[in-house]
């Protein structure tokens, strides 16, 4: 823009001082704010497209990099303030979310590991397991306790629950602490005789009967549930989480369209004149004063 500048000046000096129309008086700044006066009162320059217009496929990169830079690079600022907030409220609702789950997983596994045992679940499969679910085609004798107590060695007791059974436990214990082993213990009612909410009439670490009631949960029935709740309520936390996620990526791709068809609107808009204005100055004299660039939005 100052080459525009300078040349509108050059040519009201070139006008001064060859143009054989004008008396001069022998000072060079009068003279030449003369022949601006009169000559040139009002020097419009138009900038073509070429010196100002923007790249829409580059600002579309920016947002897509970070949502709202396109658009601020247009001078959309409501746009990029609104896709920057959004993009910063969706980070820290993930964040908030996901550390939430965490917690609230930590929670449930920490309750489990105190009141959900292998053991107690073998015993109930020795005692009570064959006579009133079967299976028919595996036996559960000579059984490691101590390696299920231990809760890294549950192969015995997926054979039996792999097995023909009656009724019920569609289900094998999944490895000690994978996500699918707290998951499991407290979903399906075959694992019911772990916890130690279950009746022990006998008082000998072996589960009652549960007379081939698979849906019957006896007194466990509210720590079935509570804990249920609760592990629902960490897989919501990831839920949310997983949506920011997505609603994260969508804003990227929205900022990037937007700044698109944003920088192609800002082209078609964009206009822009220089103007050189004499104006009365100090003792009368008439002085260049303003040069102003028009960009109407």
């Amino acid at each position: 823009m100052n080459g525009k500048f300078f040349a509108a000046l050059f040519f009201c000096v070139v006008n001064v001082l060859f143009s054989g129309e004008k008396t001069f008086t022998g000072n060079f700044r009068v003279d030449l704010l003369n022949s601006v006066q009169d000559s040139v009162s009002e020097t419009e320059m138009t900038l073509t497209k070429n010196d100002l217009r923007q790249n829409p496929f580059m600002n579309g990169l920016y947002s897509l990099v970070l949502p709202g830079a396109g658009e601020f690079h247009t001078e959309r600022y409501t746009k990029a303030a609104i896709f920057f907030s959004a993009e910063v409220a969706l980070i820290v609702y993930a964040v908030i979310s996901n550390n939430n789950g965490d917690k609230k997983t930590n929670e449930f596994q920490a309750y489990a590991e105190a009141h959900w045992d292998a053991e107690r679940y073998a015993r109930w499969i020795q005692v009570h397991g064959k006579s009133e679910y079967g299976p028919t085609n595996v036996e559960f004798n000579d059984i490691d306790f101590a390696a299920i107590k231990s809760k890294k060695d549950f192969s015995k007791i997926n054979e039996w629950e792999s097995g023909l059974h009656k009724l019920g436990f569609s289900h094998q214990l999944p490895a000690y602490q994978a996500q699918q082993y707290y998951e499991l213990i407290g979903k399906y009612h075959q694992f019911k005789f772990g916890w130690d909410t279950y009746p022990d009439l006998n008082n000998d670490g072996v589960p009652d009967s549960d007379g081939g009631d698979y849906d019957n949960l006896l007194t466990s029935e509210k720590q079935f549930k509570d804990y249920a709740v609760e592990r629902g309520k960490a897989n919501d936390y990831y839920y949310a989480a997983s949506f920011a996620a997505s609603a994260l990526v969508i804003n990227h791709v929205l900022s990037a369209v937007d700044a698109f068809f944003s920088t192609n609107s800002y082209n078609k808009e964009l206009t822009a004149s220089f103007h050189i204005t004499p104006v009365n100055g100090l003792e009368g004299k008439r002085l260049l004063s303003e040069v102003r660039v028009q960009i109407p939005f």
